[in-house]
């Protein structure tokens, strides 16, 4: 169903960027969704961009976001009313 949404979206010319949230760890989905830099955490050898820039621009598809912790889905819910985030290790946040 997402896929046939893109196809017919304005959009449809940028990647879909497709999530599945319960394939993700929960210490993990953070630093997937929102990305890190280098040093951030414990294996945390370069910068990775989150899933969120990936997506900027293009559509964004979240599989299973009741699975998520609900300590992940409140700062899922304060970037989606700001537009904000910042990667794991970086203090500033980026719109």
């Amino acid at each position: 169903m997402a896929r046939s949404i893109h196809a017919q979206s304005r959009r449809n010319n940028t990647p879909l960027v497709e999530v599945n949230s319960a394939a993700i760890p929960e210490e993990l989905i953070e630093s997937e969704l929102f990305g890190h830099v280098k040093g951030a955490f414990t294996g945390a050898t370069g910068a990775k961009k989150g899933k969120f820039e990936l997506a900027d621009g293009a559509t964004l598809f979240l599989d299973e976001v009741g699975d998520m912790s609900l300590i992940f889905r409140r700062k899922f819910c304060a970037f989606l009313k700001s537009n904000a985030s910042n990667p794991w290790g970086v203090q500033r946040l980026f719109r």
